[in-house]
């Protein structure tokens, strides 16, 4: 019965709390100071300044391997059409954290708007088990 409970409380610990698409996940790593900053700027839609920013966080090494910083990155340089660069971060932040909702998400559009539908498909399937805006996000995405 214990195992049971287990289960399903670790399953109801990663499908609750839904994080918005951007937000961080519960990874250990303490963000820097300038971090709000540069999500400020994306949600200004200041996206050319942000890549700067989230550039120089990156530099230092402790952060190369914190999924929410790639995430916000690679969703900066999709925003200034680095489409490239921007898929390489995803699967970088996916490779650190394959769980990561917001990176599947972004990751999802990018397909999309490359018009790969197979793979925005199949990464919805990766959403598809938790009832989170993420999942909604991507389905809508495709949908258009």
């Amino acid at each position: 019965m214990k195992y049971i409970i287990t289960i399903i409380s670790l399953f109801l610990l990663t499908c609750s709390n839904s994080f918005a698409a951007g937000c961080e996940s519960p990874n250990e790593v303490k963000k820097p100071s300038s971090y709000s900053k540069m999500l400020k700027l994306i949600k200004k839609e200041q996206y050319v300044e942000a890549v700067q920013g989230l550039e120089k966080i990156l530099k230092k090494k402790k952060y190369n391997k914190d999924a929410d910083i790639l995430n916000h990155f690679a969703f900066a340089l999709r925003k200034t059409n680095n489409l490239i660069k921007a898929e390489e971060i995803y699967l970088k932040a996916l490779s650190i954290e394959p769980t990561h909702r917001g990176a599947l998400e972004y990751i999802g559009e990018l397909y999309v708007d490359t018009k790969r539908m197979d793979l925005a498909n199949a990464t919805l399937k990766k959403l598809e088990g938790c009832k989170c805006e993420e999942y909604a996000e991507l389905k809508s995405y495709i949908n258009k």
